[in-house]
């Protein structure tokens, strides 16, 4: 098993998934411009990345204005760092969860048709880990009680957090199928090569794009 992990550029997928996550966390700590920086420099590689593959022209500007959406949403949800940090978790421990589990478990496939590497076994581990960080949130108070970003204001209890995460763990495996989907009727099997052991920056950021527009309704109407 160990052997079967290795060969599946596992050792790459670690260090380039911890050298994206410190430049991320960093720039979101430290606030504006930096951040703002890295977004849109982030959004310019993605529609080169995505100029590149073999979309009819309706589907430019619907993957394209899917992006712009997501992106957006991403820089408004940054007015609250904790809380975009606390959704960057979610996404990124459903990432790993899910990978995780899938390699050491395997099993019964979910959508073999869309994505034949995505097991059930994956989907539980995804949820689990994903609980199990945002326990970590309520015990250490990474998340605080009242939530600003503007114009909400709302007061946010334990059990909410762990519902949410759960829910936004689900959410953020469908936009990883989703984005199989787009591949599989493209003919490909990454979106590019930028980021090692991972592909392209959609291949990346499939998760986070499609939830972080509900996640930034959530907020905005709750």
């Amino acid at each position: 098993m160990i052997n079967e992990l290795l060969k599946s550029n596992l050792t790459l997928r670690i260090v380039s998934s911890l050298l994206l996550a410190g430049v991320t966390i960093f720039s979101l700590f430290h606030g504006s411009p930096l951040f703002e920086t890295l977004l849109f420099f982030v959004f310019l590689l993605l529609m080169f990345e995505l100029r590149r593959l073999p979309f009819r022209a309706q589907g430019y500007f619907f993957v394209g204005l899917y992006s712009i959406i997501s992106f957006l949403s991403v820089y408004w949800l940054s007015k609250e760092v904790y809380l975009l940090f606390f959704l960057f978790c979610i996404v990124w421990s459903s990432d790993i969860g899910a990978y995780c589990a899938g390699k050491f478990f395997g099993g019964p496939k979910v959508l073999p048709k869309v994505s034949p590497n995505k097991t059930w076994a994956g989907v539980f581990g995804a949820c689990i880990l994903t609980l199990f960080v945002t326990r970590l949130f309520v015990d250490y108070y990474l998340i605080p009680n009242e939530i600003r970003v503007a114009p909400v204001n709302f007061q946010i209890l334990d059990t909410d957090v762990l519902v949410l995460s759960l829910i936004f763990s689900l959410l953020s495996q469908i936009g990883d199928f989703l984005q199989s989907y787009i591949k599989r009727q493209l003919g490909i099997k990454d979106t590019g090569s930028l980021i090692p052991g991972h592909g392209g920056l959609f291949d990346r950021l499939d998760g986070l794009m499609f939830v972080a527009p509900i996640f930034a309704l959530f907020i905005y109407y709750l």
